[in-house]
Parts: C-alpha cells; structure tokens; sequence
C-alpha cells in the first residue's frame, strides 16, 4: 500500500491556494490574539476587541404615518412646504449646531487617577473619530476610510479593514456613516447635537462615552414629490464607548469598544445595506414624524423586515 502524505495533497502544491491559506490563517491569528484582551460588557459589539459586530439588527425607525393616512397617498393638502434652500426648517435639526460645531467637549477635569490633560486628550482624539465617521465628506460622501481607520490603534485599524471588506455593510454602518451611491447630500452642511463625557472603565482604563445625533439633508431629483421636511432630512444616533489604552505597540491608542445606532426618516432599502439615504428615495414609505431626543434608543420600527 503506497503511503499517503499531507504534503502531497493537491492543494498544496497549488500556490495560489497556499498563498490565501496563509492569509486566512494570519487573519485567524490575530482574531484569536484580539479576544485574549479584556472584553467589555456587550450589547452592540464591533471590531475592537472581537472584529465581531452583534448580529443584532440595527433599529431601522422610520417613524410610522399618522392615524389614518397610508403610505405614499398624503394629498398635496397635505403635504407640508419645503424650503430646499433651508432643508432643515420645519425640523427639530433647525436649532442644532452645523457640523463640527454640533460636537462639543466638556471642560476636561481629573477622572479617577487620570489628569485633566490626560482627559483633554482623550476628548481631543475622540471629538476627531467621530468627525471623521459621520462629518467628513471623505468617508461620509467619498466612502475614503483610511482618515478614519488611522486614528485608532493599530491592531483595531487592521481589524476594521476586516470589517469594510464589502461582507458587512450593514454592521458596518455603525462605525462609520456612507452617503448611498444613489443619493445626493444638499449643499449645506450637516447638522449635530450631543454630548461626551469622560470615566474610568471597566479595566481601569479612560474611557470617553458619546451619545451623537446627526441630520443630512438630501438634494431630491423631483422636488414636487417631496411630502415635507422629513422626506429630505435623515437622521441617526450612535451611542458609542471609547477608550484610550496602553500596552504594546499594537494595543496603545483609541479603541472604540461598542456602538448602539438608531436611524429616522431613511430609506431602508439602502439602509439595511450599511448606507445612508433620504426617506424620498423610498416613497411607498409612511411620511417621517419629527425626531425627538427625548425617545428611547430604539423607537417603533418602520421599515419592513
């Protein structure tokens, strides 16, 4: 009986299939290294420590019409008068700050054994994250992730990359907000309001809390459709924890360990594929009723399964 060896087998001799097996077995390594580091209490987990996001769906909430009109039928009575030029008025988005502005840090102070520099650049390098997922045209309009991939630590960067490799989308829309391909921003900026505060974590180390909400007004093809504010204004909220760590040169940096998102007035179509779009791209939609900061994280769903 001939005698049979592993090395033998067809498959390794196939260079091009020796070359991806490697990879893959790269891949797998430093998966296995990132969940050796201290995990955090999970509810939307993402990329930092596990390259995992929750496969939990994200609250698609396109508000339900009002009692008694179907979707898509609002007559021209009643339909309310939008500016296109001021697509925000008639919005609870009116009053917010525009872009960068919107995003305000507190005066930094001693958080447990760190000191108020310490904390000041914490609020620094986060205040840039999330500039960088939901404001720069880059990445929001462009879809460019490298501004943003290089802010956090290296070993996050490299597992994020992992996580926009075109199978994920829809988990990848809670690290980064993409414009969809078929929709077009207004010209004026985004607006923004929220908060971020500093606290020492769960292993002891900084971390930085950001509770966002973003507005982006869209630009529609056939303004005669447009049933009112909300049909051109998206929004969304991420509730999102960061955290500064030490360690090797892998380690050290800006981690950002969960992110909880909720989503109003959008077109689920392009949503539930990880991308932004207006609520008039999908006009069978019920027409979106105005956002409140003060509902819960995960208001009635609108979208269909």
């Amino acid at each position: 009986m001939d005698e049979y060896r592993i090395e033998d087998h067809p498959d390794l001799r196939d260079a091009g299939w020796a070359r991806d097996a490697v990879r893959r077995a790269e891949r797998e390594a430093r998966v296995r290294r990132l969940r050796t580091l201290p995990r955090l209490p999970r509810r939307r987990f993402w990329g930092g420590l596990a390259i995992v996001v929750a496969a939990v769906a994200l609250a698609w909430a396109v508000f339900a019409s009002q009692p008694g009109s179907e979707p898509g039928s609002g007559s021209p009575a009643e339909r309310r008068p939008v500016d296109l030029s001021e697509p925000f008025a008639g919005t609870a988005a009116a009053a917010w700050a525009e872009g960068e502005a919107g995003l305000v840090a507190p005066e930094p102070a001693t958080v447990g054994g760190f000191t108020a520099e310490q904390v000041a650049d914490a609020y620094a390098r986060v205040r840039q994250a999330v500039v960088a997922a939901r404001l720069d045209p880059r990445v929001v309009r462009d879809h460019d992730l490298e501004p943003f991939f290089g802010l956090f630590a290296p070993d996050l960067a490299e597992s994020l990359r992992v996580l926009f490799d075109g199978r994920n989308d829809g988990e990848a829309a809670l690290v980064v907000t993409r414009v969809d391909r078929g929709a077009r921003l207004a010209d004026v900026p985004p607006r923004a309001r929220g908060e971020m505060v500093a606290e020492v974590g769960p292993q002891g180390e900084l971390v930085v809390r950001t509770d966002y909400t973003f507005a982006y007004a869209f630009a529609p093809e056939r303004p005669e459709d447009v049933r009112g504010p909300l049909d051109v204004v998206a929004l969304s909220r991420f509730q999102v924890r960061y955290a500064v760590r030490d360690g090797d040169p892998g380690v050290a940096g800006l981690w950002a360990d969960s992110s909880l998102g909720t989503f109003h007035s959008i077109g689920c179509s392009a949503a539930k594929r990880g991308f932004l779009a207006p609520a008039f791209s999908e006009p069978g939609l019920p027409p979106g009723l105005d956002f409140d900061l003060g509902s819960p994280s995960s208001p009635v769903d609108g979208c269909p399964d």
